[in-house]
């Protein structure tokens, strides 16, 4: 968990301290969800228009999801990572789902809280390790993170009330539905943009014409001004 070379006696009560914390925390914090930012609706009613989200009741509402979900002190960076990832890949979502005439608020939203379960729970991590000054290594965070961020995102579509989301899909790409395949190729596209040395080259666009989706469509999603709103809200 730690790695340390050679446990020492105090380390090793430290760290089952540490754990017995961690899920004290986690029990108590998951009935502490966040509130939905009261312009939550406006940025709903508004996502199927990608240059309506420069409005200032959707900046405010995207601005209010940020600071409730995607800032974790102690984690920055990987906050912040998450955030970029799903804002990209839910202004990408909702211009493959207009294109394909799916269901543009269920992938916009898929797309935006894809990690939301995974921030949250990155969030109680990150509390009780600033209180015990201990970090977990990047395999037992990951392993954290993984087991408690389905469950984290549950509870807060619950609170939020929101309509169900589109997830990635569950299985064979081909016979998910249309707002499952547009969350999935948002998220392809925001990759390529944030993160190009992890793309390999040509996959999007393989996958892209495996689904029918056309060459034209691809050129008009990665048009897509999205660099402008991520500065915008930084």
């Amino acid at each position: 968990m730690f790695n340390p070379q050679a446990p020492r006696p105090e380390l090793s009560t430290r760290a089952l301290v540490f754990r017995q914390a961690l899920a004290a925390a986690f029990k108590s914090l998951r009935q502490s969800i966040p509130a939905a930012p009261e312009s939550l609706p406006a940025l709903l009613a508004a996502c199927d228009d990608v240059a309506a989200l420069n409005r200032l009741d959707c900046r405010n509402a995207l601005t209010e999801i940020r600071a409730r979900l995607f800032q974790i002190p102690g984690r920055d960076a990987e906050a912040r990572a998450f955030w970029q990832e799903g804002l990209a890949g839910a202004m990408f979502a909702a211009r493959v789902a207009r294109l394909r005439q799916a269901t543009v608020a269920s992938s916009f939203m898929g797309a935006l809280l894809h990690r939301a379960g995974e921030a949250l729970a990155l969030k109680i991590l990150a509390r009780v390790e600033l209180e015990y000054r201990m970090k977990l290594d990047s395999s037992s965070r990951r392993e954290w993170c993984a087991s408690h961020s389905a469950e984290l995102g549950e509870r807060l579509t619950r609170k939020w009330n929101l309509p169900e989301q589109a997830g990635l899909p569950a299985g064979d790409l081909e016979g998910a539905s249309p707002e499952s395949k547009a969350v999935y190729f948002g998220r392809l596209f925001a990759i390529e943009l944030l993160q190009p040395e992890f793309c390999v080259p040509g996959a999007l666009d393989h996958a892209a014409a495996d689904l029918g989706l056309s060459a034209d469509l691809v050129a008009q999603v990665r048009k897509e001004d999205v660099r402008s709103l991520l500065r915008a809200l930084e």
